[in-house]
């Protein structure tokens, strides 16, 4: 599980965490109903020390429309929330916050970056 900066989670947060993360991909893949929900993947879950916070870090495909997926998980957070509590994981259900991954992203432009330099240096030589 990658860390987030400035962040020391404890180890049961962590474990609901990824154990949430499972659980969340599941639904979107086999659960929900909206074609549009099965193009996310649930990169991370990243859970308050209290529980009651949940970051749910995704992922789209290339071409993906990113608001029309924010209004489709909108509309499903309702059946995504009564699915998430009929796995009996917490006693209570955590307020989801759903944010894009952007670390593929990142790491995406350092590479094309990395890539430029060892051009400009094969030139020198």
């Amino acid at each position: 599980m990658k860390m987030r900066p400035g962040t020391r989670p404890a180890k049961r947060s962590t474990r609901v965490g990824e154990l949430l993360r499972e659980i969340l991909a599941a639904i979107m893949l086999e659960r929900v109903a909206d074609p549009r929900l099965q193009e996310l993947t649930i990169t991370e879950v990243e859970m308050s020390l209290d529980l009651k916070l949940a970051k749910v870090y995704y992922a789209v495909r290339q071409g993906s429309n990113p608001e029309e997926l924010m209004m489709a998980l909108d509309k499903a957070l309702g059946f995504i929330k009564q699915e998430v509590a009929r796995e009996h994981i917490l006693r209570t259900m955590p307020e989801f916050h759903f944010l894009p991954d952007e670390t593929l992203d990142k790491a995406e432009r350092l590479e094309l970056l990395l890539e430029s330099l060892h051009k400009g240096k094969e030139k020198e030589f």
